[in-house]
């Protein structure tokens, strides 16, 4: 199973996000998933497919991915429209929930109309709850980050109902992680014996430990899942090598 997240991809091919040409940053990411995943059962697209929630990106996106997984998801981020985005993708490609190999894999929608950070709607928190009530392992997709990591610009975006969140999981203890993208960088860590996730951009990533917005030089990058039958997986996430990429690190900020 595969992630990419955070694409920001423009209405043309080859527009740029902050000096960095995002068709030309994914298509590394695309390569190197390529080379290392022969065989995908499940890639998923965990939101700000689009710079702008163009009707062109998500179009752009999803002829580039056809064939690449046996399955596919999308969940919209913050810099998406939602609306637009099941409209191309179908909701094929948008469900809330779904088996694979014996787990239960949820997505969950926590972007909101017009607002940066993110929340989960009541219609949300009962998905989670069907998630956590089913006996099989599982694994919950988000685009925002539940819990601080210590970038005091991004933690203000995270999930603001997250306690929410928590109180709900605490009751499945096969409920193994949350995963979100959002961050644009690698983060790893456990809270109330669920691990947190966060999974790089395939274009530009955000400097980790940072008081306000500042760019990283590490480059583009995925998440990979090994899921196990006995309820155990593995992760890790994987950066395009060999690429160097261009980018205005001077900026203070991008819309």
């Amino acid at each position: 199973m595969v992630q990419i997240s955070d694409c920001h991809l423009g209405a043309h091919q080859g527009d740029s996000l902050l000096g960095m040409d995002t068709d030309h940053s994914l298509e590394a990411v695309l390569a190197t998933i390529a080379s290392e995943c022969p065989v995908i059962d499940l890639l998923i697209v965990s939101g700000d497919i689009a710079a702008h929630g163009d009707a062109a990106s998500y179009q752009r996106l999803l002829a580039r991915l056809d064939g690449v997984a046996s399955q596919m998801v999308w969940l919209p981020g913050n810099h998406d429209d939602a609306d637009l985005m099941l409209s191309v993708a179908g909701e094929k490609l948008m469900p809330s929930e779904l088996e694979l190999g014996g787990w239960r894999l949820g997505f969950l929608n926590s972007a909101v109309k017009n607002e940066v950070g993110g929340l989960l709607a009541a219609d949300q928190l009962e998905v989670l709850k069907g998630i956590v009530a089913c006996e099989q392992p599982s694994l919950v997709f988000l685009h925002h980050h539940l819990r601080a990591l210590g970038c005091a610009w991004l933690d203000e975006q995270r999930v603001a109902n997250a306690d929410d969140v928590f109180a709900i999981a605490d009751a499945g203890p096969q409920l193994k992680a949350f995963v979100s993208g959002h961050v644009h960088q690698h983060s790893e860590m456990v809270f109330q014996n669920k691990g947190l996730l966060t999974t790089p951009s395939t274009c530009i990533q955000f400097a980790p430990d940072s008081d306000s917005f500042a760019l990283d030089d590490s480059n583009p990058g995925y998440r990979i899942f090994w899921l196990a039958e006995n309820g155990q997986f593995q992760t890790r996430v994987s950066r395009v090598k060999g690429v160097t990429f261009t980018v205005d690190n001077l900026a203070s900020g991008y819309e």
